[in-house]
């Protein structure tokens, strides 16, 4: 086959496939996926094609994500399940529409493990629309997974590890019909055989990408229908140095951490702040890592945008250290996200992470003491868990005193050391579904120490218990919003009612 078809039509088109759209078409990611933007942005700056990126995940009609309702009735994950067979309903009939409409002869899509099923129906779209299309696909997925992923007939390429540089060089081949063997950081088949090749080198100077937000107005679907916050996530740095054996991320992007430069930081968060956007998230796995990168960027920050506040996530022992909370509280952080993930002390050494429950409650007790909101991730369901140590776990909330929980199920994704530990333990076995590798299935049981119907049951309390915290939590914080104002008549009063009412929780009894 001639590649003129390349030559003459250089139009790629980037996706993000729906996930929470999945489970109710007005569920939203109200969020321009940085993955998509730094892509368009290599491919604006160092090739010669045009580009349009798609948020399919993106609904302007969004309602909030019920995670009670998703996890514990199932309600919205059988709503998920028939929607990843039913090519009729209306966000496919979307996808269906944006592809043929802009025409592209190269789709990208970036694909984690939960919505990769999601990602093979777009493929399998854009294909029907035009078989010549060449589909790539990039990501977490597709990098822990390698040639198992190539399974899928109509994904023609995956792109492995960090992507800007790989695409530009793919289409690069692909407009000039040259080897395919040449470009770094593939795999693809060649008559049949599996062709892996070169790894791709990572990017030494994150200061070269290109900010998001640059080129989003030209390139993103839809970009009028955006609010503003959507656009009010960056970040500093790519890299994990910590080794626990849920996670992918020392997969994908390897322990070493590289940097932004605070400078580079900066200017990005100046952009935005210009765009309208007065609150930024830092997409970091762990916010800035190195304690002097955390001061330059906050002391940066108090001086040059004192009106702007951020959030991150970071790791109890960063927020245990007092410094380094001041330096955050400094420069306009408001609220962190911390991987506490369990309450007991044999659970987080045996998932590597590097903290006791002691201090994971020192971590909280600091942040609190400098006025920074506190939102703890918590797990249950590791593969050695057993009754009592998921008890320890939600009884610790209490002792802890978070803002809030985010609360999720155990699921053991592709590439993380623990997936290895559930295949080696008989936990999975053979081939596992991937349309439900999502927190949000309430099929969730990765543990032999539990009997499956018994974990259901101290799930449904457990959701229950960390429901009604998270309802108290929320009402505390407004009687301090308030009290802040100079409301102070009747507040103990109010709370009291409320407290006594509705939103009374107690410890956790395992029966």
């Amino acid at each position: 086959m001639e590649n003129n078809f390349y030559k003459d039509n250089r139009r790629v088109m980037l996706i993000e496939p729906p996930f929470y759209r999945l489970y109710h078409d007005q569920y939203c990611l109200v969020k321009y996926p940085l993955a998509l933007g730094y892509l368009s942005g290599a491919i604006i700056k160092n090739s010669n094609w045009s580009v349009q990126t798609y948020n399919a995940d993106f609904n302007v009609r969004k309602k909030v994500f019920n995670p009670e309702n998703e996890y514990v009735s199932g309600e919205g994950f059988k709503r998920y399940l028939s929607s990843l067979k039913d090519y009729s309903l209306p966000i496919w009939k979307e996808v269906r529409n944006i592809i043929k409409d802009y025409n592209p002869s190269v789709v990208g899509i970036s694909a984690k493990t939960q919505n990769f099923v999601s990602a093979g129906i777009v493929a399998k779209i854009a294909k029907e629309i035009n078989s010549e299309i060449k589909i790539i696909v990039g990501g977490v997925h597709p990098t822990m997974n390698g040639s198992k992923v190539l399974d899928h007939e109509d994904i023609d390429f995956l792109s492995i590890g960090e992507g800007e540089k790989t695409i530009v060089e793919l289409l690069h081949a692909l407009e000039n019909d040259k080897e395919l063997n040449t470009v770094k950081g593939i795999v693809f088949k060649d008559n049949g055989k599996i062709v892996s090749t070169k790894s791709q080198s990572y990017i030494e100077n994150l200061d070269t990408l290109n900010f998001p937000l640059t080129n989003a107005s030209k390139v993103l679907k839809d970009f009028d229908k955006y609010p503003k916050e959507a656009f009010g996530y960056i970040f500093a740095s790519r890299g994990c140095p910590y080794a626990c054996t849920f996670c992918e991320s020392k997969s994908m992007w390897t322990r070493k951490v590289r940097y932004r430069s605070p400078e580079n930081v900066i200017a990005e968060l100046k952009q935005l702040y210009e765009f309208g956007v007065k609150k930024v998230n830092f997409d970091d796995d762990t916010f800035g890592v190195s304690k002097k990168n955390i001061k330059a960027i906050n002391d940066l920050m108090h001086d040059e945008l004192p009106n702007m506040t951020y959030t991150c996530e970071t790791v109890v022992q960063l927020a245990k250290d007092e410094n380094v909370v001041k330096d955050m509280k400094r420069g306009g952080c408001t609220a962190t996200f911390v991987g506490i993930e369990s309450g007991s002390n044999e659970i987080l050494k045996k998932i590597k992470k590097t903290q006791t429950t002691e201090e994971c409650i020192q971590a909280m007790q600091n942040l609190r003491k400098h006025d920074i909101e506190s939102h703890a991730f918590i797990m249950v369901g590791f593969p050695d868990e057993t009754e009592e140590t998921f008890m320890q776990t939600i009884n610790f909330i209490s002792k802890l005193k978070p803002d809030s929980v985010i609360f999720s199920i155990f699921t053991p994704y592709p590439g993380s050391d623990i997936y290895n530990e559930c295949k080696d333990k008989g936990i999975i076995q053979g081939d596992f579904d991937l349309s439900l590798y999502n927190h949000q299935s309430p099929l969730n049981c990765f543990t032999k120490n539990i009997p499956k119907e018994r974990f259901y049951k101290l799930r449904k309390k457990a959701f229950e218990f960390v429901d009604n915290y998270n309802r108290k939590a929320k009402f505390r914080r407004g009687i301090t919003s308030l009290r802040k104002l100079g409301v102070r008549a009747t507040w103990r009063r109010v709370y009291r009612h409320f407290y006594s009412k509705f939103l009374k929780y107690t410890i956790v009894k395992s029966n």
